[in-house]
């Protein structure tokens, strides 16, 4: 014997759909997009200062591959990179790493540690491809 179900157990689904329509019309009305620039630390000029930009800032770039290191485009050790780090000590001095993809990563930290120890602390580290 087969039960015959009512009408009276089944559930509204039109209900429930206009239930879940106007959660995905809420939802979709107060979505807000996040703006990746928002994230960036961007340094602006302050109003006025003029005379601060005509001083260039002093840039030092360092090459790192796979046990290679480069600076100012001529390969040198990291005993030499060091003393040069070091004879630098301004803390003003930008320093450029750009790193190829093919390094290793205790390459990259080695010259992170040397810009740490020189108190260089403006660092900025690129991918080269």
């Amino acid at each position: 014997m087969r039960k015959k179900y009512d009408d009276k157990l089944a559930v509204p689904m039109s209900s429930m759909i206009d239930v879940v329509f106007l959660l995905l019309i809420y939802f979709i009305i107060t979505q807000r997009d996040e703006i990746s620039e928002a994230h960036l630390a961007i340094n602006l000029p302050a109003p006025g200062s003029a005379k601060a930009s005509e001083n260039k800032p002093q840039l030092l770039e360092v090459e790192v591959f796979e046990k290679q290191y480069f600076l100012r485009g001529t390969s040198v050790s990291l005993e030499t990179l060091e003393s040069t780090l070091n004879s630098f000590r301004n803390p003003d001095l930008t320093v450029i790493i750009k790193v190829s993809i093919n390094a290793k990563a205790p390459d990259l930290v080695n010259v992170l540690d040397l810009c740490q120890g020189a108190g260089l602390t403006k660092l900025n580290v690129v991918t080269l491809r």
